[in-house]
């Protein structure tokens, strides 16, 4: 699963002070004031480690931000590094409602639905995703989610469709091996990986291991596609 190990900095430049014609200056001038300290809170805090600050200065600048799809990202994406994927789910739905578009957003909504076990609004997302991205990397998620969700029919499709991609050899993907550490293969031993697993489900086991060999030929040395190889047909 693609992993955003980024902290997304959209504060500057963007957020907007909510300037009306009926405020004084020295409330103008209040609000612009505080807009500037809690962006330099937040920015001290980032540089000094210091989460639960930032994020309060996330929280403050939302009270002042027109722009606030741009200011609930940075504070969404604090929560993803944290782990906290319940936070990540809440504040990414509120974000959806303000701006349906919002790649961002609907990318980590959807990995945190996925880990919080809600698979199905996790694929919803991720299908909304590449219809916006047009992304490899996106569409194998939704394969792999249909395949989890038992949607075979269409988990092949979406591996046939990324199979004719020419982007498949280039691209990498990570499997956590047994022994805890992380393998990275090409996305296509991952589509064949993935194929075999279908076919097996179909109970074509000869086609099934016939696709796991072609994995590890396009990634020699496969862990998973070794282990599936070695169970196909039991």
């Amino acid at each position: 699963m693609k992993k955003i190990i980024y902290i997304l900095v959209v504060i500057g430049g963007i957020l907007q002070c909510n300037k009306t014609n009926a405020q004084s200056a020295d409330s103008l001038n209040f609000i612009d004031v505080d807009v500037q300290k809690n962006m330099a809170i937040y920015e001290l805090a980032m540089q000094f480690n210091d989460p639960p600050v930032a994020r309060m200065a996330l929280y403050n600048l939302l009270f002042y931000s027109n722009n606030q799809s741009a200011v609930l990202d940075s504070l969404a994406m604090m929560y993803y590094n944290l782990n906290q994927m319940p936070s990540v789910a809440l504040v990414t739905k509120e974000n959806l409602v303000l701006n349906p578009d919002n790649q961002v957003a609907l990318e980590l909504s959807a990995i945190a639905l996925n880990q919080l076990g809600a698979k199905d609004q996790a694929l919803d997302n991720y299908e909304k995703l590449f219809l916006k991205n047009n992304d490899s990397r996106t569409l194998y998620q939704v394969a792999f989610m249909q395949y989890e969700l038992k949607r075979y029919t269409e988990s092949s499709t979406s591996v046939d469709i990324l199979l004719k991609r020419s982007d498949i050899d280039e691209l990498k993907m990570r499997f956590t091996k047994l022994d805890k550490t992380q393998q990275e293969v090409s996305m296509r031993a991952a589509l064949l990986n993935l194929k075999a697993l279908l076919a097996q489900q179909d109970g074509d086991i000869p086609k099934a291991k016939e696709l796991f060999l072609e994995a590890l030929n396009a990634a020699p040395g496969f862990e998973l596609a070794q282990i599936n190889l070695s169970k196909a047909g039991k």
